[in-house]
């Protein structure tokens, strides 16, 4: 009997694919978030650990953050199965609300009303740990900026 794999296996993932995330992408991602702790995510980002620990600090600017931004995307591309790449793109996702949230600013071509939904399922994994406040943070402001009519 083969083992089941713990996560999709998304080999043929680009970039341009991050902007649109599938709903089995992002329950991939929340169950990265939600089974490990930070610690665990940090060490499936091996040598770039310490860009999730910069992207969560309140006073990194935004051309830090689109560096860590850029990495991701490219450790998204690059990661030898599932469990890292999915750790890349919660460094991703972090990167990018952290921009939003500390300085209004949106560094993803990604309109930041259709990261909304990400932003809050994340928020809810992640619980009221630190990254779980600021994507809940970052879905609240998202949701202010959505014109009600």
């Amino acid at each position: 009997m083969k083992a089941k794999r713990p996560f999709p296996d998304w080999t043929n993932l680009t970039a341009a694919h991050l902007e649109s995330l599938s709903g089995s992408q992002v329950k991939a991602l929340l169950r990265v978030a939600s089974e490990s702790p930070l610690a665990d995510v940090e060490q499936l980002l091996g040598e770039h650990a310490s860009l999730l620990s910069a992207a969560m600090e309140r006073t990194t600017p935004v051309q830090e953050l689109t560096r860590i931004k850029n990495i991701a995307k490219t450790l998204i591309e690059n990661a030898e199965d599932g469990s890292r790449r999915e750790a890349a793109r919660l460094l991703y996702h972090a990167s990018v609300a952290a921009a939003f949230v500390r300085h209004g600013a949106t560094i993803s071509g990604r309109p930041m009303q259709k990261q909304q939904p990400v932003y809050q399922r994340l928020a809810a994994a992640w619980g009221g740990s630190p990254i779980g406040q600021l994507f809940d943070e970052a879905a609240a402001r998202v949701s202010a900026t959505i014109p009600r009519g």
